[in-house]
């Protein structure tokens, strides 16, 4: 009796441990490669403007190469995701930007940057930008709020309560 007790306690505690678990954000992009690497292995480097967005791909008018055999002026249509959650990225029609691509797909991984003109005067081959890194630093760690510290203890408490309860019904326990 007392070990059916204790398995019941103990599979309502994990049930409401389950219940209570925070859902982690599903990530299913995981950018590990610098920036430097990101251009090694890419075939196509260029700047250019959106001039096209669907969402299997993206249409670029090439302003300058950096890598690869386009030429300015060209319009590139590269396959992309719009989800950034899946690598892919949320291109902006008419804005501009510096695009890495390999067998004519592009994403977060690969490499982008919006740019301005003046950035690319300055800095051509500068780090994604700041919401790109901070999504990849934030994917794969993540921190529970006071309430699921709340929520643990408390499920914890009850299901010591329910233990002691019974044994003291079984008669086995002492105050």
């Amino acid at each position: 009796m007392r070990l059916r007790a204790l398995l019941v306690v103990a599979l309502a505690a994990l049930g409401l441990v389950v219940v209570m678990s925070p859902a982690e954000p599903a990530w299913a992009c995981s950018c590990a490669l610098s920036t430097t690497e990101r251009d090694e292995r890419a075939d196509s480097i260029v700047v250019g403007t959106v001039s096209a967005v669907t969402d299997r791909g993206v249409r670029i008018t090439v302003d300058s190469v950096e890598k690869g055999g386009a030429g300015v002026g060209d319009t590139l249509g590269l396959k992309v995701s719009r989800s950034e959650e899946s690598c892919g990225y949320g291109f902006r029609v008419g804005a501009r930007y510096r695009v890495n691509s390999s067998a004519g797909a592009t994403g977060l991984c690969a490499g982008i940057r919006e740019i301005s003109a003046p950035a690319l005067a300055a800095t051509p081959s500068a780090t994604p930008s700041a919401a790109s890194a901070e999504r990849t630093q934030v994917a794969g760690r993540h921190v529970p709020g006071l309430w699921w510290i709340v929520g643990g203890a408390t499920v914890a408490v009850l299901a010591a309560g329910l233990v002691v309860a019974a044994r003291r019904r079984a008669g086995g326990g002492h105050p």
